[in-house]
């Protein structure tokens, strides 16, 4: 199989690593598209919770409204993986997030996702506050 070319992964400003696990394992001996789906939200879970990465109000939430996935490369376990995280579009109540997963410098996948911004009371969306804006804008990327 012909190399992929070196993931820009290491042009998003946010990153976790995650650690792939024996049960993530599908009976076709790599690691289960499903999981894929996984570590893109425990990357956007812990960019949530980071200081300075995006908070919602007092009675807001960003919910997943959606998402998708570019397998580009089989991947087997054991490995770290590093996930890349940024925001690629800023809107009145939404943002996109890009993100990759590399294995050992090979670009796995990529992802792309939209949040909304939602009053957790009404479950509708709400606009992002210029606090939220702003530190929205301290992460994007061009895609």
């Amino acid at each position: 199989m012909p190399e992929m070319r070196r993931s820009p992964t290491a042009a998003l400003p946010f990153h976790t690593q995650e650690g792939l696990r024996y049960r993530d394992v599908d009976p076709m001996g790599h690691v289960n598209n499903s999981v894929y789906a996984t570590l893109f939200e425990q990357n956007r879970v812990a960019f949530q919770s980071e200081p300075g990465g995006f908070c919602e109000a007092e009675g807001q939430i960003a919910v997943l409204a959606t998402q998708t996935i570019d397998f580009l490369r089989e991947m087997h376990f054991p490995g770290t993986v590093d996930i890349g995280l940024g925001i690629s579009r800023i809107g009145r109540s939404s943002f996109d997030f890009i993100q990759e997963i590399t294995l050992e410098g090979r670009l796995i996948a990529r992802g792309r996702c939209t949040q909304v911004l939602i009053d957790e009371g009404a479950r509708t969306s709400v606009p992002l506050s210029e606090l939220q804006i702003e530190m929205l804008t301290r992460w994007l990327v061009t895609p």
